[in-house]
């Protein structure tokens, strides 16, 4: 014990580097057992909606919606979801949603309304559309 604290006090910025990593660590697990949410990547989305036949909820504008959007997916603009106006979907509950952000910084504030009303399995692909599109996975164009 008395070699542990020589150590320590010799290596000081050592421990600091070593004490920080593990504060780090500690952060991320933590913030992952806490997690309501998935982010899941196209490969993830694609067997989500083949085997668990998920819903697909695009929260982009309407007209960037008509530009482009995954076949069957159910447009809510993220406004309508911040006013808590999701009516048309609560017969999904029981489903796992997959939802489409434009910015995923708002992912936080979209999951606790959906968790709010009984939704269980929601997940955010990841990127939104830009991978989707990046990979050459089929779109909806009107």
């Amino acid at each position: 014990m008395k070699d542990l604290f020589f150590f320590a006090s010799e290596h000081i910025i050592l421990i600091s580097i070593w004490f920080f990593c593990l504060m780090i660590l500690i952060f991320f697990s933590i913030k992952n057992m806490f997690l309501t949410s998935n982010i899941i990547n196209n490969i993830q989305a694609i067997k989500l909606i083949n085997q668990d036949k998920a819903i697909i909820i695009d929260t982009r504008t309407a007209e960037i919606f008509q530009t482009g959007h995954i076949l069957n997916s159910i447009n809510i603009p993220l406004e309508n979801i911040f006013l808590d106006d999701i009516n048309e979907i609560r017969k999904y509950k029981m489903f796992s949603i997959i939802l489409i952000l434009k910015n995923t910084y708002e992912y936080n504030q979209c999951i606790k309304i959906f968790l709010k009303n009984g939704f269980k399995n929601v997940y955010i692909l990841k990127n939104g559309l830009d991978d989707w599109n990046l990979n050459h996975l089929p779109l909806v164009v009107k």
